[in-house]
């Protein structure tokens, strides 16, 4: 009667694969910044309407981010986008956003300030396509810029709601 490797080893392989298994099916994965507490808070700010294309991108990212309160007592943020000069040259695009945080029950302004983007845009001799590069390098830019307001304004409700 011989020893037969086999007869063992196929068992064991099967019971050791299936406590693995088991083992990994209790381990879940889940994103750091995301899930249901990350939308949960909220950060009671009431946006001013849009009056440009790159407000509106702004104003969309910032609603997406924080929501937007119903709350008549909410913080109210207004935010005009302009061109600058931040970068030189004819092959970027600089945004300035002026932003104003007004508390609704007192009219007192809580946070007057600008914050800047840029988006560079790769130039050709072709007129259609340049004017096509510097648009979507402005949109780039003003969804930095919306990024850059999003965190002055946790800032502005972390400062608020800490005694």
């Amino acid at each position: 009667m011989s020893f037969n490797r086999n007869i063992f080893l196929r068992p064991l392989a099967l019971i050791i694969g299936f406590f693995t298994i088991m083992v990994l099916s209790a381990c879940s994965f889940a994103p750091l910044y995301s899930g249901t507490n990350i939308n949960t808070q909220s950060y009671e700010f009431s946006f001013d309407q849009a009056n440009s294309r790159l407000e509106q991108i702004v104003y969309s990212e910032l609603v997406a981010a924080l929501g937007r309160s119903t709350n008549p007592d909410s913080r109210r943020v207004n935010i005009v986008v302009s061109s600058s000069n931040i970068t030189p040259g004819s092959s970027s695009v600089g945004l300035s956003g002026k932003i104003t945080v007004t508390d609704q029950i007192t009219g007192d302004i809580i946070f007057s300030g600008t914050r800047t983007a840029s988006a560079t845009y790769i130039s050709s001799e072709q007129l259609l396509t340049n004017q096509q590069a510097a648009n979507e390098a402005s949109e780039r830019a003003a969804r930095q810029l919306a990024q850059t307001i999003r965190l002055t304004l946790l800032g502005i409700a972390a400062s608020i709601t800490s005694p």
